[in-house]
């Protein structure tokens, strides 16, 4: 059972920042990459170390990676995305892949609360959010999260009602990931695709082989 004095983000933010595991950016590359033509843009606002990002630029296709601080991978533009404006951009991705931070910190409040998602945000949905007001409700979007993104709303709350008004755009495919993906960490989490048109409904990242080569 998930315990709460343990994990909860708001009362025990950590500073740790854990990369996406190039198994999974992988996975997703498969999974995705008949949406995306060779010569589309695929583009990532929180690089990281840039797993997310090579599978695609191996394979060819054009890319584009912001950070908010420079973390080691070449071509990194240090650009705080959460306060970008349409204006500011003078490109438009085909495909956006992000793993944002799942917990905050003072700064990154002073963000979201600029958004109008308060002190305690859901860190992945700011991210949705700002995604849709710079490239619209129709790019194709991957972005991880942990299932109360879905699983975890109450009748009268406001991602569930931005859902139902329209304001996101329908989820179309689900990976699930085991919860040991993280080294040292057992956390449970998914990865939501908006707006693909030759994805299945639901796939579960299958690592067997990976792990067998260990």
């Amino acid at each position: 059972m998930y315990n709460i004095p343990r994990n909860n983000y708001y009362d025990n933010e950590k500073e740790t920042v854990v990369y996406t595991p190039k198994e999974i950016s992988n996975f997703i590359y498969e999974v995705l990459r008949n949406d995306v033509v060779l010569g589309d843009l695929v583009f990532d606002p929180c690089v990281g170390q840039g797993s997310l990002i090579i599978p695609w630029q191996d394979a060819g296709y054009k890319t584009k990676y912001f950070d908010v601080k420079e973390q080691g991978f070449k071509g990194t533009q240090i650009r705080n995305y959460l306060k970008l404006k349409k204006e500011d951009l003078d490109f438009k991705p085909k495909l956006v892949v992000i793993n944002p931070p799942f917990n905050s910190d003072e700064e990154l409040r002073k963000d979201t609360c600029k958004m109008g998602f308060g002190t305690r945000p859901f860190i992945p949905e700011v991210f949705l959010a700002k995604t849709i007001e710079l490239f619209g409700k129709n790019v194709t979007i991957v972005l991880f999260t942990p299932y109360g993104f879905r699983l975890n709303v109450a009748k009268n709350s406001k991602r569930l009602e931005r859902f139902l008004n329209g304001d996101y755009p329908d989820i179309t495919s689900i990976i699930s990931l085991p919860k040991n993906i993280y080294e040292q960490i057992n956390f449970h989490s998914e990865i939501l695709v908006f707006n693909s048109k030759k994805t299945k409904p639901h796939y579960f990242a299958d690592l067997r082989q990976k792990e067998n080569e260990k």
